[in-house]
């Protein structure tokens, strides 16, 4: 974490946008690493997506909870778009050596830019793209449930035609057509307290 890195943040922070952090490869089996870069990022980051949406249940739900954040934003698919926990509200993840809920809500992961188009997943093309989440936000909606979209920043170039701004911008427009509100991982955990 450099000055100017750091300074960069600070300045995203002022301007009242949030910052999470999106744990490197391997944190998510890996208390210490996460606990250290969940320390690097201390000042008011709340929020936590594993690279690679990578999850260990019998672990990574406690080291979550015993880094101290607020929210996770992991549970989702790489391969195909939908609810992953078969729900579409946030939701704190049962502790199983508790038998007690964790001190965490997770804001579920419904749709990634790269399960769209990327050769592994679903291929599809830029003009498939929106009709087929259609489906997916009118279920989100029917339930009064929250819609989490990671498009990726590489994709904002508007050289990409497939999974590019133009994409995102459709999708955009139709959940503000539908009356979604857009917040932050923190403010929709404001909207589920424990």
């Amino acid at each position: 974490m450099t000055p100017k890195l750091q300074q960069r943040l600070a300045a995203l922070r002022a301007q009242g946008h949030e910052v999470g952090l999106h744990g490197s490869i391997g944190t998510a089996t890996d208390a210490q690493r996460l606990a250290q870069e969940r320390h690097i990022l201390a000042q008011a980051t709340q929020g936590l997506r594993f690279h690679y949406l990578r999850w260990e249940p019998r672990n990574t739900p406690a080291w979550i909870e015993k880094a101290g954040f607020q929210y996770d934003a992991t549970l989702g698919f790489a391969e195909h778009f939908g609810f992953r926990n078969s729900y579409c509200h946030p939701f704190y993840p049962f502790n199983f050596g508790t038998g007690t809920a964790h001190d965490f809500l997770e804001i579920p992961l419904n749709v990634m830019d790269a399960t769209l188009h990327h050769p592994n997943y679903l291929q599809l093309g830029a003009h498939e793209i929106l009709p087929a989440l259609t489906p997916l936000f009118a279920e989100i909606e029917k339930f009064g449930g929250v819609a989490s979209v990671l498009w990726h920043n590489e994709n904002f170039d508007p050289a990409n035609t497939t999974t590019g701004p133009r994409q995102f911008h459709e999708i955009m427009r139709q959940l503000s057509q539908r009356g979604a509100a857009f917040l932050t991982g923190h403010e929709i955990s404001r909207h589920y307290p424990a």
